[in-house]
């Protein structure tokens, strides 16, 4: 049973509360079958159907999984691009960006980005930390049906989001595995709640730390409500309260693959060889071997006679052709680049590698609008509770953008030969020195010890200069990095 000290005095869920939380649990269903089979498939779990023969000679145990998955590789080529370098607001880029690496957002930005692109869905919980005296950002899944987090939409306002719920089942002391919990966020309060049904998610009772109210008021000094602590990352953006993962149309084509992978292998075993047989004589014994002879000791012709012969093996190009074709498919359905699935044995040229990865591009650019926005909705609620509750106020009127690195894949002379003509034309050394891979950072360093305008832009020159004579990289700046503004939106 709940233990009754976690509950605050008086309270109960009335009828009405209680049937509100059951529609929580209830809502979406099919969404949430659909998050668990996207990560099942991203991970090789496929379900496929083998015989006992199958599994024996391709040595796979019970319980283990054959397939050629190619899930990872779609979600991979577009989740790779999507990286944040930094983020530009008057006077806030520093602080900004501090928070950014405290909390080793280089790392949990791929988080957030690949479980998006894999589910269509997830999230970000901003908090703040008392002890360290600054945001927090946590990354969350998206609910499954056992936990995660999920927002709620006004039906009024549809980019509106009115709440959001985390919900997970215990993993310590007593009742572990069967007591379930859930917070709901709302723009004013948070509430928390329990449950020790383990058959059923509508048994809830209100839930408290000690010494903690409820529901926790969620406010600025002024009483003002501080918003949805929550931010989600929706993929594939088209007007619908939730994304769109970038597997559903691969999934039933991985399916198709695997069934032709089997198909090929029960032909190659079954018909992939040539068969010998033998009438009129008795083959046992007989080996069939390289350099043996196979013979018998009866005449060729008359009633006592033997006959050997063989039936040749099938051609098996049809079904590789047919496989190739799925993997193909895939790879257009996704636009993904064909030469990540390397069917053939030759790598593209450049000039085909940068035109095969247009569609791929062009995805990355419009997520970086997208996740772009969201993270900016992040940073505007980090800078709203550090006014709330750090030491020294920010502007909250200077808009927040975000910086993201060049999703092309990049010729490093060739964007030398830019920068050096950029430099020529009089672009800022500010812009230069992001295209040339620092963050918000290094240039807020290089600005600070840069000793007037004129030594800055000499200095930007030099170390181009000395980039392209040397026909490498500078300042730490790869092949395929870089740091120039796409999808920069204003939150």
């Amino acid at each position: 049973m709940l233990d009754t000290m976690t509950m605050p005095a008086g309270a109960e869920v009335d009828k009405q509360q209680l049937a509100f939380l059951r529609w929580l649990a209830a809502e979406d269903s099919e969404r949430k079958i659909q998050y668990t089979a996207y990560r099942e498939y991203y991970d090789g779990d496929h379900d496929t159907q083998l015989t006992a023969r199958q599994r024996k000679y391709l040595q796979i145990k019970i319980g283990e999984q054959f397939n050629d998955n190619h899930c990872p590789t779609v979600v991979d080529a577009l989740a790779e691009r999507l990286t944040v370098t930094g983020f530009k607001a008057e006077g806030q880029d520093t602080a900004l960006w501090d928070w950014w690496e405290q909390n080793r957002m280089d790392g949990t930005q791929r988080i957030v980005h690949l479980s998006a692109v894999r589910d269509g869905d997830s999230y970000l919980i901003v908090e703040w930390d008392n002890d360290e005296g600054r945001p927090v950002f946590i990354p969350e899944l998206a609910y499954d049906g056992i936990d995660g987090v999920k927002v709620h939409y006004s039906k009024i306002k549809r980019d509106e989001i009115e709440f959001a719920s985390k919900r997970w089942r215990t993993e310590h002391g007593e009742g572990v595995g069967k007591v379930r919990r859930m917070n709901l966020s709302f723009p004013d309060g948070i509430e928390k709640y329990i449950s020790d049904s383990d058959t059923f998610e509508g048994a809830w009772q209100p839930f408290t730390e000690e010494g903690e109210a409820w529901p926790i008021p969620w406010v600025d000094s002024q009483g003002e409500p501080l918003g949805v602590p929550v931010i989600h990352f929706k993929n594939k953006e088209q007007g619908y309260s939730y994304g769109q993962s970038e597997l559903k149309n691969v999934v039933p084509l991985q399916n198709a693959l695997n069934k032709s992978i089997i198909d090929l292998l029960a032909a190659a075993d079954t018909t992939g060889f040539r068969i010998y047989w033998m009438l009129g004589d008795d083959p046992a014994g007989l080996e069939i071997a390289p350099g043996s002879f196979i013979f018998s000791k009866r005449p060729p012709t008359g009633d006592d006679s033997a006959k050997i012969g063989y039936f040749e093996g099938e051609d098996l190009s049809p079904l590789i052709q047919l496989k190739d074709s799925f993997v193909m498919e895939i790879a257009r359905v996704s636009r993904t680049p064909i030469s990540y699935f390397q069917i053939g044995g030759m790598r593209p040229a450049e000039g085909t590698l940068k035109q095969e990865e247009v569609g791929l591009v062009a995805r990355a650019i419009d997520r970086h609008a997208g996740f772009g926005n969201s993270w900016e909705d992040a940073l505007i609620m980090a800078r709203r509770l550090h006014n709330t509750f750090g030491p020294e106020q920010m502007d909250e009127g200077q808009t927040i953008s975000a910086i993201w690195d060049d999703p092309v894949t990049r010729n490093e002379k060739e964007h030398l030969e830019s920068l050096k003509f950029k430099h020529e034309l009089g672009v800022p050394q500010e812009q230069l020195w992001v295209e040339m891979g620092h963050n918000g950072e290094e240039v807020g360093e290089r600005k600070g010890v840069r000793g007037g305008e004129q030594a800055a832009s000499s200095n930007c020159g030099g170390e181009l200069r000395r980039a392209f004579e040397g026909g490498g990289a500078f300042g730490g700046a790869v092949a395929g990095g870089g740091g120039r503004i796409d999808g920069e939106g204003e939150a």
